[in-house]
């Protein structure tokens, strides 16, 4: 074991008072291979920016599948707003998921519609129907919100634009504001701004975290980027050989800290 990683090691976890998410005892394995990572306890707290942090196939998307139940921890518990997703029923989660917001690596629009329908997309989160598939067929508020979102991102002007002629850090913009048009109180991102070149994802880092904190959500995103993870969340949580290595608050850290998880 490197020095580094005795240090990342000697941390004292973070216990938010108001919590939005927990993270309990939590293991995950795929088939019958050895666990992707296994004893992982965290809490977030209403309206904290967490930066999951590790090396390649360290778990961090993986953590994030399970805490959107989209993969089944084969031990330990994920709760949201106070609920356990094991405990749900479909319709109950689906219910959950609502207000939650999700921005993936690939942006996922659809190539052929405006960024105004793509972005009503979101409103299907909190309101189903064929009414939200175009913005054309979008009920008036629905239209509204949208076209805020996309001003929230600096994309009002876009709106009519077909996504396929947008840039890739447009077009993630594009993604982010689906994601927020419907207010989620909880906002999961899977490396946001990993497809795009630098100079773009800076600027997309930048909107992105300065329009969660707007709305009061709370953000939890993973990142290979050191620089976004300290400059643009609260806190970071390290993932290294399928164990919690790190989790603490950002200020006064700086880079070289981190490369403990990458030994």
């Amino acid at each position: 074991m490197t020095v580094a990683a005795v240090r990342l090691a000697e941390f004292e976890p973070v216990a938010p008072r108001t919590v939005d998410l927990a993270v309990d005892g939590l293991a995950a394995c795929y088939a019958k291979r050895d666990p992707v990572f296994s004893g992982v306890s965290f809490t977030v707290g209403r309206g904290e920016a967490v930066a999951l942090v590790g090396a390649n196939g360290a778990g961090k998307s993986t953590l994030l599948k399970c805490l959107m139940g989209f993969v089944s921890p084969a031990d330990g518990k994920v709760s949201i707003f106070g609920r356990d997703l094991s405990s749900l029923k479909s319709g109950e989660l689906r219910q959950l998921r609502s207000g939650v917001g999700f921005v993936a690596q690939k942006h996922n629009l659809v190539p052929r519609l405006t960024a105004l329908s793509n972005v009503v997309h979101g409103m299907l989160a909190t309101s189903s129907g064929p009414r939200n598939w175009l913005q054309a067929l979008a009920p008036a508020e629905s239209r509204r919100c949208a076209l805020a979102a996309l001003d929230r991102v600096g994309l009002a002007d876009f709106a009519l634009r077909r996504v396929d002629s947008l840039s890739g850090g447009q077009s993630q913009r594009v993604a982010i504001a689906r994601a927020l048009v419907a207010e989620p109180r909880l906002v999961l991102a899977d490396e946001p701004a990993a497809s795009l070149d630098p100079t773009a994802g800076e600027e997309v880092m930048e909107v992105f975290a300065r329009v969660v904190r707007d709305t009061g959500a709370t953000l939890i995103f993973t990142t290979h980027n050191l620089g976004h993870a300290l400059a643009h969340a609260e806190r970071i949580v390290g993932l290294r050989g399928g164990k919690l290595a790190l989790d603490a608050h950002t200020r006064g850290m700086v880079a070289a800290r981190l490369r403990g998880l990458y030994d």
